[in-house]
């Protein structure tokens, strides 16, 4: 996916900005969309993760409010867009023509996708009222009272400093509801640096979290019982499993998983999905997977316990 070109009456910076999307081309062309992305990551310092104390601040985000959306569907967010032959009489005119067209697509994808999500976004509608009350402290409070021995967890908030011996979280939840209702989800962008480091250093790990499934007839009827009670809960452990994944690679290392990628079969609410992944850890019917992409995926792997058991949000929690 290539940029727009926006600075048209600067000359400089239009050719400065060519320039990279001509590099991101070369790239993609050359070494593939896994390996550019690996380039531009937050490269891992094992000398970060040798921190004797346990001690965790997590800066809560400026904008208290929540960003929940309606999950897109795999197969509607795309373009057809008919395969083109470029006539130019030069490379130069080649590479030209490919911006050009990669442009217009490009422009043409973000209308579509803007509807899409607007339409996806109505799932919520039933739950306005209860999303409006959710706030990150609210969320944010269970992992911090679950204290491990030799630890400590504080919230800070968007203008406080960490304690000088404790890592710094700071976190980017982006909640999405299935469209059937079965599921939530949770992608969360984790950063974190050690005590001592500058700002410009640490570790970064994009975090997926699935929910186990909600059956029944009803699933809409069972995320706004007891005034949203179970939506609030879930969320907030979705949002504390994502901290507890990235905590624990912070300290342990992604780097040292040695296991080979394979196909890995997973439940998304009721449907059977697949992930070129490595297997991390597996317990309580669950999995954690790191994807080609680098991300980080804790996902289900069968049938949840019976309905309103909550059995496998407390097998992970315990």
């Amino acid at each position: 996916m290539l940029p727009q070109l926006t600075h048209r009456g600067n000359p400089i910076r239009a050719i400065a900005e060519l320039g990279n999307v001509l590099g991101a081309f070369c790239c993609v062309m050359t070494f593939g969309l896994s390996s550019c992305w690996a380039a531009n990551s937050t490269e891992t310092d094992s000398g970060l993760r040798q921190v004797a104390a346990r001690n965790w601040s997590l800066k809560l985000p400026a904008d208290d409010k929540l960003v929940f959306s309606g999950a897109l569907n795999s197969d509607g967010a795309g373009v057809n867009s008919p395969s083109i032959l470029y006539p130019a009489p030069s490379v130069g005119g080649f590479i030209a023509a490919v911006i050009t067209h990669a442009l217009i697509v490009e422009s043409q994808k973000s209308r579509q996708q803007k509807k899409a999500q607007e339409d996806a976004d109505k799932v919520l509608d039933p739950y306005q009222s209860i999303l409006s009350l959710i706030t990150y402290p609210q969320l944010a409070r269970p992992w911090v009272e679950k204290i491990q021995p030799g630890s400590g967890r504080s919230l800070i908030n968007a203008t406080e400093s960490p304690r000088s011996d404790a890592w710094l979280i700071e976190a980017t939840p982006v909640f999405l509801m299935a469209q059937d209702r079965r599921t939530l989800s949770l992608d969360n962008l984790v950063s974190m640096r050690a005590p001592g480091t500058t700002e410009n250093t640490g570790l970064q790990y994009r975090v997926r979290v699935i929910s186990p499934v909600v059956e029944g007839e009803d699933p809409a009827g069972a995320w706004s019982a007891d005034a949203g009670k179970k939506l609030t809960e879930v969320s907030a452990w979705l949002f504390s499993e994502s901290l507890n994944i990235a905590t624990h690679m912070a300290i342990e290392g992604s780097d040292k998983n040695d296991q080979p990628f394979q196909t890995i079969r997973y439940l998304e609410g009721t449907t059977e999905k697949m992930e070129r992944a490595q297997l991390i850890s597996a317990r309580c019917g669950r999995m954690l997977i790191k994807t080609l992409r680098g991300s980080l995926m804790s996902v289900p792997v069968k049938a949840s316990t019976p309905p309103g058991s909550g059995g496998e949000v407390a097998c992970a929690n315990g």
